[in-house]
């Protein structure tokens, strides 16, 4: 069972279970905390890299990359050269969040969208990703700051260190267009607090209403 678990890890699949003569009887909770150190451990050994490259190259031999795909890719490989403690997605749909997890970054993605739908979708059931409900998309510059100061404050990333954002500079679905490359600035008050949503969501397990 723990080969099984860990070769899944290695061949990037979205999530695990046991199976039912594993998880039956009275031990399915030490059960599940083995089959969560070996996923730990199985990751720690990924070359994410090499993954993000298998998948693109998989995909195009059989299929032509759509728009959307294609930037995704990107911002995976972006996030790679330049060491990205995350990437950060703008989404109204979550076809663009999809689509980034699907070529699997070795960092986080935080899908943040104005539909609670949407954030449901997406977290806890793609890879890697946490979602976050927002007001709105309409000021991505107002976003893109306030996105860093949750990344700072949320020890997401520290000050100076880079972060990925996918993001369109139209409003509405399927206007993604754009990637860019945040650097986290240094405090500039002593009043920080997270506040990006009403959930007081943190990297490490927001739960959506």
């Amino acid at each position: 069972e723990c080969s099984d678990v860990a070769n899944a890890c290695y061949d990037g699949t979205d999530a695990v279970m046991l199976s039912g003569e594993t998880a039956n009887g009275c031990y399915f909770r030490q059960a599940v905390d083995i089959m969560v150190r070996t996923c730990s451990e199985a990751e720690s050994s990924v070359n994410f890299d090499e993954m993000h490259q298998s998948v693109r190259n998989s995909v195009k031999a059989r299929f032509q990359l759509s728009s959307s795909e294609s930037l995704a890719s990107s911002a995976v490989k972006t996030a790679v050269d330049v060491g990205a403690k995350a990437i950060i997605v703008y989404s109204e749909s979550g076809t663009t969040a999809r689509h980034v997890a699907k070529f699997r970054p070795g960092m986080p993605i935080a899908v943040l969208t104005p539909s609670q739908q949407v954030a449901r979708q997406c977290f806890g059931t793609l890879k890697g990703c946490y979602a976050y409900v927002v007001n709105s998309l309409e000021e991505p510059e107002k976003l893109n700051a306030e996105v860093m100061r949750e990344c700072r404050i949320a020890g997401v990333a520290a000050p100076g260190e880079p972060v990925v954002i996918v993001c369109g500079t139209q409003i509405g679905s399927g206007s993604t267009n754009q990637i860019k490359v945040e650097y986290v600035q240094s405090p500039d008050d002593a009043s920080d607090k997270p506040h990006l949503d009403d959930n007081a969501a943190e990297f490490n397990g927001c739960t959506i209403s």
